[in-house]
């Protein structure tokens, strides 16, 4: 895909931070380097990140920020007790009446954003390509592509009406309606992009995509030498061994639960777990985690986290989701870093046994695990410098990978 003029709508953007922003921000690049002008339509606020990019923005910063608030269960309230109650209040509002009636999704107001100032948009794109989450995104590219005589190409980060747990929006009121306008969409849609194959079937199948349009964009990430070379360097043999967790969990979808009570229960050595989540993720499973083993820390920007991942950690640990239709992209990134990454499958279907035999520094391990299988692949970095994959790396997850295969 060269030369082309593209229209990216995306409600997120950086400055804020997600797989998603993180995932195109490298896309954006890569398009931009084969000489395409690209344009990011944006809910997001911009500020000097985005200073090398053009970028439409049409928002409410206020509301997008006390939203995101809301969403987040942020606990950053101040000690004032009216504030709290306050605060409170609102936080009941959102979750039974704004939540419950919201659609597609909390970013819903966006729609309208866009419909007011579509006449300021340029018409003159060749491709539009619609991103989510949210799913709002690809109501926004509908409207767009409708005005103009673009392609429309959608990147489908999770599944929409599929899901099983953490529905977008109240599944009593609208479980017809996210049926109907995801199929529809899907068939107005030029290409669509998912993330793995097992994701693209269950959705060729669904709703009968045509097999034409279908495109794989694995998880992106960029191999930094310099830090495969630090984790070469880590000091594998000190005690005690620390594993690094960094991401969120979502009860039903992906949470500790299994993961501790069957492989992190058999440890008897110096193990020390070390979870950088949101509050939301503290607050319902700290409890579980009670031991002087496992410590909590606060969700960190990335700068910091891949810090901490390459100078403070033996290992990396990814915990699978419970369904084979979504493929956690923080496990990428830890395998991009060159480090000892123990990846948790609660299915036997999970999406990364696929990748398992192409990088020595990548071991998925399930409830059948025990302490001397984890002590047995960390030896190997003990003793030998580990020779990392490149090739296959960039085969499947580089952002050139993904770029080739929209033409």
């Amino acid at each position: 895909m060269k030369n082309k003029k593209i229209l990216i709508v995306s409600h997120q953007f950086l400055p804020y931070v997600s797989p998603r922003t993180t995932r195109w921000k490298y896309l954006i690049d890569e398009l931009i380097a084969r000489g395409n002008e690209v344009t990011i339509l944006t809910g997001t606020n911009p500020n000097d990140l985005v200073n090398n990019y053009d970028v439409l923005y049409f928002g409410n910063k206020n509301m997008s920020s006390a939203i995101d608030s809301l969403r987040k269960d942020s606990t950053k309230v101040e000690n004032s007790l009216i504030k709290k109650n306050f605060y409170s209040l609102l936080k009941k509002i959102y979750r039974f009446i704004f939540k419950s009636l919201a659609w597609p999704d909390y970013a819903m107001f966006w729609i309208f954003t866009i419909i007011k100032n579509k006449s300021k948009i340029p018409k003159n794109f060749d491709i539009i390509i619609s991103v989510s989450l949210p799913f709002t995104s690809h109501v926004c590219g509908s409207i767009l592509h409708k005005s103009m005589s673009s392609k429309w190409f959608m990147d489908i980060g999770d599944p929409f009406s599929l899901k099983e747990h953490s529905f977008e929006n109240n599944r009593f009121l609208y479980s017809f309606i996210n049926f109907y306008f995801e199929k529809k969409y899907y068939q107005m849609a030029d290409k669509i992009i998912f993330t793995h194959t097992e994701a693209s079937e269950l959705h060729m199948e669904k709703f009968q995509i045509d097999s034409s349009k279908l495109v794989i964009g694995h998880p992106v990430s960029f191999i930094d030498e310099n830090l495969i070379e630090a984790s070469n360097k880590y000091r594998y043999i000190d005690l005690p061994i620390k594993i690094g967790y960094f991401g969120i969990f979502t009860d039903g979808v992906r949470d500790p639960y299994n993961y501790l009570n069957t492989v992190a229960s058999s440890f008897k050595e110096e193990i020390h777990h070390y979870w950088f989540t949101n509050d939301e993720s503290i607050k319902y499973f700290s409890s579980l985690m009670n031991s002087s083993n496992h410590n909590f820390r606060t969700m960190i920007p990335r700068k910091d986290a891949l810090n901490q991942m390459i100078n403070n950690f033996h290992i990396l640990l990814s915990i699978g989701n419970k369904n084979n239709y979504q493929l956690p992209s923080k496990v990428i990134e830890y395998i991009s870093l060159g480090k000892p990454v123990l990846h948790y499958a609660e299915i036997s279907s999970d999406p990364m046994y696929r990748f398992e035999s192409l990088f020595k520094n990548f071991k998925i391990i399930d409830k059948n695990t025990r302490e001397n299988d984890v002590i047995e692949f960390l030896k190997s970095f003990q003793i030998n410098k580990i020779e990392f994959n490149y090739k296959e790396f960039s085969k499947h997850f580089s952002p050139k990978k993904i770029i080739d295969n929209l033409n």
